[in-house]
């Protein structure tokens, strides 16, 4: 995409205009104080990091004391972090980005010292093959009611906090990934099994969530999730799989998708038939046209700008390091424009000197 697209505004859906297409993509900087709250750190980052792009996805914030993903992390689980989090609104928004909160719950991805004693849960006691993590207790189905309860009143608690949406963290093997891989998921219930079932516990969250935002708000809030398209094991979750989920969110009404890429141009890896094409160009083409997707993975110049397959694009690294990127690609991109156009008077000289030459105008 060029970057006089990517500069201008984006109608991300009705009533929700971005100033630009860049997004902050959804990091866990582990800076919040020890019980989840918003610190002055969190506070800090996020106003000089985010101050230039169109949306600043604030990630990782756990619905649910046993779903911390790491030390530091925000937490979204209780009322007494509504205030941290609307100051943390509150700066995104000061200089013209968007806000959205990430919801994640870790599954079996965290171990009982990241969440202060509580269990780690997952679809089956399959512990995860990477990583100090603990065996996982097996959620009942009155365990996993529960958690598609916290993720509803942690949206709640983004709406009450400001925030112009939330995005459900399906990637990175935490729970809602684990729900869909067969890898991690060895259930004989109606969670478990087939694809069918096995998609039934995302599809309930995000239902969950629409709902809630249908009763309280009108329809510019933002709802998004983040996915990553396969696993790398034998066993594990397949683009296939992963695309029959894209859509089928895609019908229930979320407003983008958002790509877990190492690099933004990957290809398959577990899938043979595919592996010629990138990830994005499938996925895109799959889902059409309407659905927003956010492509990321090593987005760090203008050529990977140009080159990716998206229509909004994240970055992490890049911003940290230089917060004012998007002020120097968007000056390159303004220096472009006007070195690329003749003024009217140079192009009367040029007109004159020509009528005077052979195969001139006129």
């Amino acid at each position: 995409m060029k970057l006089n697209q990517i500069f201008s505004p984006y109608q991300l859906k009705t009533k929700f205009e971005l100033r630009n297409r860049l997004v902050l993509s959804p990091l866990n900087i582990q800076s919040s104080l020890f019980d989840g709250t918003v610190s002055l750190n969190d506070l800090d980052f996020h106003r000089r990091v985010a101050k230039h792009v169109g949306l600043d996805v604030v990630g990782s914030a756990y619905v649910s004391n046993n779903g911390s993903t790491a030390f530091g992390s925000i937490s979204v689980a209780d009322d007494n972090k509504i205030e941290g989090l609307t100051k943390l609104a509150s700066v995104i928004h000061r200089d013209g980005s968007k806000a959205i909160l990430q919801l994640v719950h870790a599954g079996r991805m965290t171990n009982h010292l990241i969440t202060q004693g509580s269990p780690a849960v997952a679809p089956s006691p399959i512990k995860a093959m990477h990583g100090q993590f603990d065996i996982p207790i097996e959620l009942t189905e009155t365990m996993i009611e529960q958690i598609i309860h916290d993720f509803e009143t942690a949206a709640k608690r983004a709406i009450l906090a400001g925030f112009d949406g939330v995005e459900l963290h399906g990637a990175n093997t935490f729970l809602l990934q684990q729900f869909m891989s067969p890898a991690s998921n060895k259930r004989s219930d109606k969670f478990g099994g087939s694809l069918i079932n096995r998609i039934q516990f995302p599809l309930l969250v995000v239902q969950r969530i629409i709902k809630l935002v249908q009763r309280n708000l009108d329809h510019s809030f933002i709802i998004g999730y983040r996915i990553s398209p396969e696993e790398f094991e034998s066993n594990g979750l397949k683009l296939a799989s992963n695309l029959i989920l894209m859509r089928t969110l895609k019908k229930i009404g979320i407003d983008y998708l958002s790509l877990s890429l190492h690099r933004y141009d990957q290809q398959s890896i577990a899938n043979n038939e595919l592996a010629t094409f990138p990830i994005a160009s499938i996925v895109k083409q799959a889902i059409g046209k309407d659905l927003p997707i956010i492509i990321s993975g090593e987005i760090n110049k203008r050529f990977d700008l140009e080159r990716a397959t998206g229509d909004l694009f994240a970055s992490g690294r890049k911003l940290m390091s230089d917060p004012n990127w998007p002020v120097k690609l968007n000056s390159e991109n303004f220096q472009m424009s006007t070195t690329s156009k003749i003024s009217y008077t140079e192009l009367s000289n040029l007109s004159h000197r020509n009528k005077n030459s052979v195969g001139g105008f006129g």
